[in-house]
């Protein structure tokens, strides 16, 4: 006797093929239906993806996202949107309003597969796979014949509780996909760590929303030159890396973001530090724009997308090789400076800060190739490319 389960997914999958035109009458690009699986409505990262991909499909083509939610409980107070004017266009399912904390993975696996169902997609992106409700997707996709693309961000091993548990889900996961959108090079070393092959691969890029990220009339910013970070105020972000550095020199440093670090940098922090809260994404680019530097201490940071921002400013960014964007969007003498550790290595800081008056030409120069390479034309093909050649139609 067949379970009911694998009854089904054997009569859905004759059913597509049953269905599925003959070749004779496809056109160049044959269609697709493609479904994407988020987790946060509010992205302004990952939403202008969506639409660019929603509007670059062909014709025959067509595009479902899926969204869990529309954000976490610690970000809030930063959506500066409401459904009824959502700013991104293209077409989108949400399922839960609560944040993303509160619904269970059961719930979310259960969503996921009923629209499979309904959708009959040929192939998934799923954004990352912390979502327990990955998993089953993947299984039932399998069964079905469905090809899945995982979008991964990971650069290194993360230790704690667990671990071995983490790591044999992972290694089925990465076992079950048929293909892989990756943040950048340093990703591409992890998957290789963990046995991806190359093949897999699909594309390595990324990107944000450069049209809307631009000058507003009504944001006031500091006058004098400053130094930025811009992020979350957690463990992480190393933080604490900042304040130390700031010891003793001659620049002001403006940080934007909350957290549950916050009150004790504000303690230990000198007068040359002045932290400004959660602003809203629209204000950051006047921001960028008045500051001489980014800074991104983080001790594990999977890219780091405020670096992208303080390139489509023309600013350079000194980061830790910890974060994604390392040696990657961030080249040393090109678009900034890569380190170690921000307290070792603080004389290199020093002496880098000290060269940025004769070194901003060059700089800038840089930040306009990386606008063009790591731009959400490029990356929205890539994928869509990348979705072609899983599917054999190019």
């Amino acid at each position: 006797m067949i379970p009911i389960f694998l009854r089904q997914a054997l009569i859905f999958r004759y059913y597509k093929i049953l269905t599925k035109k003959p070749v004779a009458l496809q056109t160049t690009l044959a269609n697709m239906r493609i479904l994407i699986l988020h987790n946060l409505l509010w992205s302004q990262y990952k939403s202008v993806i969506f639409e660019k991909i929603a509007q670059t499909c062909d014709s025959a083509d067509e595009l479902l996202v899926v969204q869990t939610t529309i954000t976490e409980k610690s970000r809030e107070d930063l959506v500066d949107f409401d459904l009824a004017n959502f700013p991104y266009k293209y077409p989108f399912k949400l399922l839960n309003t609560i944040p993303l904390e509160q619904i269970s993975f059961i719930k979310t696996a259960f969503d996921w597969i009923k629209i499979i169902w309904q959708f009959k997609p040929d192939v998934i992106n799923l954004t990352g796979y912390n979502e327990l409700g990955t998993l089953p997707v993947l299984i039932l996709a399998k069964a079905l014949g469905i090809k899945t693309i995982m979008t991964i961000e990971s650069v290194a091993h993360q230790g704690g509780r667990f671990q071995l548990i983490k790591g044999v889900y992972k290694k089925l996961v990465y076992g079950l996909i048929d293909g892989v959108f990756s943040y950048g090079l340093n990703t591409n070393r992890f998957l290789f760590e963990q046995g991806v092959p190359k093949s897999k691969i699909l594309s390595f890029l990324n990107s944000f929303d450069q049209r809307s990220f631009h000058i507003s009339e009504n944001t006031t910013v500091p006058q004098k030159p400053y130094l930025l970070y811009v992020g979350r105020l957690s463990p992480e972000k190393n933080i604490g890396a900042l304040v130390d550095l700031m010891k003793g020199l001659d620049h002001q440093l403006v940080v934007i973001g909350d957290g549950p670090e916050r009150s004790r940098l504000e303690k230990i922090s000198g007068p040359n530090i002045q932290f400004l809260g959660s602003i809203a994404w629209a204000k950051l680019p006047n921001y960028f724009a008045g500051a001489s530097c980014l800074l991104l201490p983080s001790s594990y940071e999977p890219w780091g997308m405020v670096a992208n921002e303080a390139q489509a400013m023309g600013k350079p960014v000194i980061c830790t090789a910890a974060c994604g964007c390392a040696n990657d969007l961030v080249i040393n003498g090109f678009s900034g400076l890569v380190v170690a550790d921000f307290t070792l290595e603080k004389d290199r800081i020093i002496q880098f800060l000290q060269t940025l008056p004769t070194m901003q030409p060059i700089f800038e120069d840089f930040a306009g190739r990386n606008n063009r390479v790591f731009s959400v034309d490029r990356l929205s093909q890539e994928m869509l490319t990348g979705m072609r050649k899983l599917l054999k139609l190019q």
